[in-house]
């Protein structure tokens, strides 16, 4: 009876074994470091076809300046340049001998250049991989050809795009700050700003082969590099070849460009947005959190997984409330949102979001062990237990591993190894202290609340209301000033100030109380709440209400301003016994007290006095003098003709 229960679990062993059950996908990972510097990353699995290699460079463009930035893109390029391979181009070589999805990417931090091919070729590829990278044979006919491909990648550069960038760079000048989840609640600083694009058009065509060449001498060295390879390969003989082939590199340097890392600190306070108008109605609902601990990460991961699980089977297979229910995850650095989304009709939309945010207070308060088994078996089972036998998949895995060395320092455990070591009660307590309701993360769109766009007649009633703000004060100072007559008391009138001007002081008005204003709401919002956006969360229908106050404030700063910059009059109107120029300001002067009536020449020093304005700035003015010494000029089409129709009225 032993033997044969022992030769059972012989068979249940093998069988485990053989079919991956409690097998560690990441165990047969192996990282290593050459003499040289070069790290490199390998993963084989038999069952696999292809292989797959990466190599990365920390270089990119964050290091850039106006002057360089494209350079490192423009030396991607040419690596793959050489006059001794077949079409001088390794690219089109290694497609020809099999390779698929040969390319390279130039990003902010690192340059990559991958390709996959078949497993018999594994060793071909990495030889050639090493060539490509270290070995180069170009001249500036090479650089000429890779310049006039780049350039057609990035576009050519045209003489409007300067100054539609200064414009866009000044308005992010004066305006607040956008809404910045990592910024505002994470503490973390802003990335500077890489160069504009024009700035890579107008480089690339003049770069010297000599340019280029040194950025790659400064950069393209084993230490600073990091090689991947994955999929089906043995692994004896392809850690040999490295050995020997990318070993025997002897380039040495000090220049790298590395992501820096910055500590985030959460500040205590849950995160909502409400965005009404929006194509359609989709919530993120889920919480704010540190990415300092892998294990947290992983139960969280988790939780998420299960909880967007059993929405699913109750918002849309039992009810029909949404279409589907996902797991989400956002992050930047040690910065981290884990969440489910959601849609819904607006019928239930709202109820939806409430069913989610009572699940999880309900979980943060009991959740059994049957709820927390069932989400670690369903996620070992995915993420785990279910890892396909491609290259691709493969080098996701290492991607995991290069993960926890180099972010998380974690060189001793696997992913899985993490995985199988949560318990039921750090389950419980992770999830209940990570959505506690000060670290809450909601982020909501809706397409409409109480009908159909709205938000589109919402804005209609507040350009309406702009309009009649404006004709009332307008009437107002006409009253104010004694100002009654009809069309037919008019002798004459003309326009002092182009259409042009009138529209192009409305516009900059708007401009600049648009900025104002926006500061002003941004430092009393922060003040009062803490939130520079607590606007943004308040949800409807009290986010309408919101949407007109705010209006009216606005409006409140906009005609302050357009009165007290600018002194602006469209026409003058001449009645019996009163010359009237009416603008933002309104201005009446007595027929009896007009004493003279001039043509001069116009003087910047007389603007002040001007009334109207014009593009043409610099015609004769019709000069007014009043018997209390008063002077003022008017700006019209034709002087000679106003001064003559003036005298006729006067005298």
């Amino acid at each position: 009876m032993k033997i044969i229960c022992l030769l059972l679990s012989m068979i249940v062993l093998l069988y485990a074994q053989e079919n991956g059950i409690e097998k560690d996908p990441f165990k047969s990972i192996e990282y290593f470091k050459l003499d040289n510097g070069l790290q490199v990353y390998l993963l084989a699995d038999a069952k696999a076809e292809k292989t797959k290699v990466r190599l990365s460079v920390n270089v990119g463009f964050d290091n850039e300046t106006d002057e360089n930035y494209g350079i490192s893109h423009l030396v991607e390029h040419l690596v793959f340049r050489d006059r001794r391979v077949p079409y001088h181009d390794y690219l089109d070589y290694i497609q020809e001998e099999g390779g698929t999805d040969v390319n390279g990417f130039t990003q902010r931090y690192e340059t990559e250049y991958v390709a996959t091919i078949n497993a018999k070729k594994s060793q071909w590829l990495i030889k050639t991989f090493a060539t490509m990278l270290f070995d180069k044979n170009v001249s500036d006919e090479d650089l000429a050809i890779e310049k006039k491909a780049l350039q057609t990648e990035i576009g050519e550069s045209h003489w409007y795009y300067k100054p539609l960038v200064a414009i866009k760079h000044f308005f992010e000048f004066i305006m607040p700050p956008r809404d910045d989840i990592y910024r505002d609640d994470f503490n973390l600083p802003q990335l500077k700003k890489l160069p504009d694009i024009y700035h890579e058009q107008e480089n690339n065509r003049r770069f010297t082969l000599n340019e280029v060449m040194n950025r790659y001498k400064d950069y393209y060295y084993p230490e600073n590099m990091k090689l991947f390879v994955a999929g089906n390969f043995d692994m004896v003989s392809m850690r040999k070849t490295i050995e020997d082939v990318y070993g025997s590199v002897d380039k040495k340097g000090t220049l790298k460009v590395m992501k820096p890392h910055f500590t985030p600190l959460l500040n205590d306070k849950p995160y909502t947005r409400f965005y009404e108008g929006m194509p359609k109605n989709y919530a993120y609902v889920g919480t704010k959190y540190l990415l300092n601990d892998y294990k947290r990460y992983l139960i969280l991961s988790i939780y998420t997984d299960a909880l967007a699980q059993r929405l699913q089977q109750q918002l849309r297979n039992k009810e029909g409330k949404t279409y589907s229910v996902n797991p989400y995850e956002f992050s930047d650095g040690d910065a981290g949102m884990q969440c489910i989304g959601f849609d819904g009709l607006n019928g239930v939309f709202s109820d939806n979001i409430v069913m989610a945010e009572v699940m999880i207070d309900s979980d943060r308060k009991v959740m059994n062990d049957n709820t927390i088994e069932k989400a670690l078996i369903n996620y070992e089972k995915e993420y785990y237990k279910s890892i396909e036998h491609d290259s691709d998949t493969q080098m996701g895995l290492i991607d995991m591993a290069q993960y926890l060395r180099e972010e998380q320092n974690i060189t001793n455990k696997t992913s899985y190894d993490i995985f199988k070591s949560i318990t039921h009660e750090e389950f419980r307590k992770t999830v209940s202290e990570s959505f506690a309701p000060k670290n809450r993360y909601k982020y909501i769109t809706r397409d409409y609340y109480f009908f159909p766009m709205d938000t589109s007649a919402l804005s209609l009633v507040i350009i309406i209301l702009f309009i009649v703000v404006y004709i009332a004060i307008y009437r107002r100072k006409l009253r104010q000033k004694g100002v009654v007559y009809t069309q037919r008391d008019v002798l004459f009138q003309r326009r002092t100030s182009s259409r042009f001007v009138g529209f192009l002081i409305l516009f900059l008005t708007m401009i600049f109380a648009t900025a104002l204003y926006g500061w002003i709401k941004y430092y009393l919002l922060k003040f009062l709440s803490g939130d520079a956006y607590y606007l943004r969360s308040i949800d409807v229908p009290y986010g309408y209400l919101i949407s007109i106050v705010d209006a009216l404030f606005y409006m409140i700063v906009f005609f302050a301003l357009f009165r007290s910059i600018w002194h602006y009059y469209a026409n003058i109107i001449v009645l019996k016994e009163e010359f009237i120029a009416i603008g933002n300001h309104i201005l009446v002067i007595p027929k009896e007290q007009i004493k003279k009536v001039d043509i001069i020449s116009w003087r910047e020093r007389k603007d002040a006095e001007t009334i109207g304005m014009a593009l043409r700035f610099w015609k004769p003015l019709v000069l007014l003098e009043t018997q209390d010494e008063k002077v003022y000029y008017i700006r019209t089409s034709n002087a000679t003709h106003l001064k003559e129709d003036l005298e006729k009225w006067l005298f």
